[in-house]
């Protein structure tokens, strides 16, 4: 089976996934909603029972929205190993190296749009129907933003989808992923703690000097979640060649 054939195989499988698919449209709706009522009520005078219902269900569609950006990855990267699709894909050819970087592609992928669709989508649609001031200024901001910080945020979360295929590979795509992938995280940071330090003694700084998104901690921060991309992506891919699926 050829590498475009599998990823089509996954995009298939999520666009058809009808559980994702109304969880994320339920949030979405609430989301602005919530959104449009927050932003035209006045605090100054008493909330009617319609305003408290909508305020608390916002409330709890924001938290739902949090818990499901994270989760809808992690079930993405478990559903092969749990469908046991994993053993036959590898029997028909597919070489698990491609099938890797074809996994956290789709993952990525499906990640994104639940974002813009949960997140974004709605928050343009709250700012429109109040002042398109606010649209153009967030616009100027992301045009006027500088380059190392788009770089920390892309590589930052192509850091966290790695460490999180990693988690799930490492224990065959058992829930306990959740807690491996913490483990992994607070490994990752407590080691860049330590590089951090070492680094700053030797170019005569303070540790904090090094922190932050502009300057030498901004440097230090790309060539720190590019690290982790390499270091956990090989690990990954080495576990996954010597997995018996």
């Amino acid at each position: 089976m050829k590498t475009w054939n599998v990823f089509k195989m996954e995009l298939y499988k999520n666009i058809h996934s009808r559980t994702n698919l109304i969880i994320m449209a339920v949030f979405m709706v609430l989301n602005i909603i919530g959104g449009l009522v927050i932003s035209n009520f006045s605090w100054f005078r008493v909330p009617t029972l319609v305003d408290s219902t909508i305020i608390m269900l916002f409330s709890f569609s924001m938290l739902g929205t949090a818990i499901f950006l994270f989760i809808y990855p992690l079930q993405m990267a478990r559903a092969d190993y749990k469908n046991k699709v994993m053993s036959l894909l590898i029997a028909s050819g597919v070489s698990r190296v491609k099938y890797y970087f074809v996994k956290v592609g789709a993952t990525l992928l499906f990640s994104l749009l639940s974002i813009i669709l949960l997140v974004v989508l709605p928050l343009i649609i709250v700012l429109v129907a109040n002042d398109m001031r606010f649209v153009i200024e967030m616009f100027d901001f992301f045009v006027e933003i500088d380059i190392t910080i788009l770089g920390i945020l892309l590589l930052g979360w192509l850091s966290i989808f790695t460490i999180l295929m990693t988690s799930v590979i490492v224990v065959k795509g058992r829930m306990v992923s959740i807690f491996v992938f913490l483990g992994f995280s607070i490994a990752v940071s407590q080691v860049a703690l330590l590089f951090q330090s070492m680094f700053a003694a030797m170019l005569g700084l303070r540790w904090w000097e090094l922190s932050g998104w502009w300057g030498a901690g901004g440097t230090f921060l790309l060539f720190q979640h590019l690290i982790t991309i390499v270091i956990m992506g090989m690990i990954g891919i080495l576990v996954l060649r010597k997995q018996n699926l």
